[in-house]
């Protein structure tokens, strides 16, 4: 984890190995990083945003292989929380997968990005498929749609 000093503005990095456990652990920092920087409105949305796509990134991106790695960036501004998470995977047709409905009320995958994107501002793919950015109000609430 990496952090500019001396600016109330946030910028953190992890590289991790894809397992859920880690998935876990940097999500604990997340809340912690953001709490202690007068954030704590964003937290929850920050921090479910975050696993949803880290948990994709493990899940799908690089299919469970531990010894791959995911990588995520969150930074700061005055208004916003950026989030961009990464996986060494093939990527996926993103632009088909967002025009899909979601899944029935008791399936157990296929909601992550729909959960991210309710709580992001502004969500975008990389051509390949295997990056997402988010763009999240740092007050934690969306602007009405």
């Amino acid at each position: 984890m990496t952090q500019a000093s001396g600016t109330p503005r946030l910028r953190l990095s992890w590289a991790l190995l894809s397992r859920f456990e880690e998935v876990d652990a940097v999500c604990g920092e997340i809340r912690s990083a953001l709490r202690k920087n007068g954030m704590e409105s964003a937290s929850f949305a920050v921090e479910l945003t975050a696993r949803e796509c880290l948990n994709n990134a493990v899940r799908h991106g690089n299919a469970g292989n531990a010894a791959r790695h995911v990588e995520l960036e969150l930074r700061s501004g005055r208004k916003w929380i950026c989030l961009r998470v990464s996986d060494e995977g093939a990527g996926f047709n993103w632009r088909e997968t967002r025009r899909r409905p979601l899944p029935a009320g008791d399936a157990i995958f296929g909601r992550g990005l729909s959960i991210a994107a309710a709580y992001a501002d502004r969500v975008r793919f990389n051509r390949q498929g295997n990056q997402i950015t988010l763009w999240l109000p740092r007050r934690g609430k969306r602007k009405a749609q």
